[in-house]
């Protein structure tokens, strides 16, 4: 059966391909794009943000789910909902394809085979590239002047969350289901960071991504803990460690903030928003360590 499903579904993608040769390849198009595809839940959310409404074709399925993704209201108003394969796009015929780093290379090939204008994003691992990666958005759809306003708006508010010069950095642990977290080098880092934050995974020589036991956690005893959002109907025993009563007992429990998923999983201008619950969560526990 799944052979047959296989099968089936490169024969539909040869089809397609066959016709979309046969017409004007759009990838050669000039002017502003009109017919514009993303392929990736976090280039998403930069497309429906900066981009005329009237110009997005397609956006993937993630993107119309609150729980990943700021903008699903916007996306449930796209035309088309993908999930990334080249057989969808290719009747769309775009003229400008957005996809990012970890996008399927199987799809990107396929598009710029047939001629299409793919780009692939970069994911930021900091604020600079952020920026940068907001104003090629920008340029690539012709909609600087919208990219700047963005940015604006996510330096103001990340200067308004900042620390008061001076004060003394409460220091955090990412700990996410399984005791999941993030070191330096990593977007989360310059999260907690811009949150006037110290993240213990560095002391632990964590780089990037790896992992905190509980026991960890318990010798670390950070100041705050930063966790993602519980989602209903996803229950698992990684998700509960933050119910152990060993840190219930220790007071860990009470000094945990719940930072909501769709602002935390992909780099954004939506990030801000996590800095601004974590800077909440800054000056609360900052009272009570002075």
């Amino acid at each position: 059966m799944r052979v047959r499903a296989t099968i089936a579904t490169l024969a539909i993608c040869l089809a397609l391909i066959a016709t979309a040769m046969a017409q004007p390849s759009p990838g050669g198009a000039r002017g502003k794009p009109s017919r514009i595809v993303s392929l990736n839940l976090c280039v998403d959310q930069l497309v429906l943000l900066v981009a005329d409404p009237a110009n997005i074709a397609s956006v993937t399925w993630l993107a119309t789910d609150p729980a990943n993704s700021v903008m699903a209201e916007r996306a449930a108003r796209v035309p088309q909902i993908n999930r990334g394969y080249a057989e969808e796009i290719l009747p769309v015929q775009p003229d400008l394809v957005l996809a990012g780093q970890f996008t399927t290379p199987f799809t990107v090939q396929m598009l710029r085979r047939v001629g299409f204008n793919v780009e692939v994003l970069p994911a930021p691992t900091t604020f600079d590239d952020l920026r940068a990666q907001v104003r090629r958005v920008g340029d690539l759809v012709q909609e600087r002047a919208r990219a700047e306003l963005v940015v604006a708006d996510l330096d103001a508010r990340l200067a308004a969350a900042a620390p008061a010069p001076g004060a003394v950095a409460p220091r955090a642990a990412v700990f996410q289901p399984g005791g999941f977290t993030a070191g330096r080098g990593s977007f989360e880092h310059e999260l907690l960071l811009a949150a006037g934050l110290a993240n213990v995974a560095s002391e632990r020589g964590i780089d990037f991504y790896g992992y905190l036991s509980l026991e960890e956690v318990l010798m670390l005893r950070p100041d705050l803990i930063v966790s993602p959002g519980y989602v209903p109907g996803r229950p698992s025993i990684g998700e509960q460690m933050l119910a152990h009563p060993a840190l219930r007992k220790a007071g860990a429990s009470q000094r945990v903030v719940e930072v909501p998923s769709n602002v935390w999983n992909c780099p954004g201008p939506m990030n801000v928003e996590a800095v601004e619950i974590m800077a909440r969560a800054r000056d609360a526990v900052a009272r009570t360590i002075n």
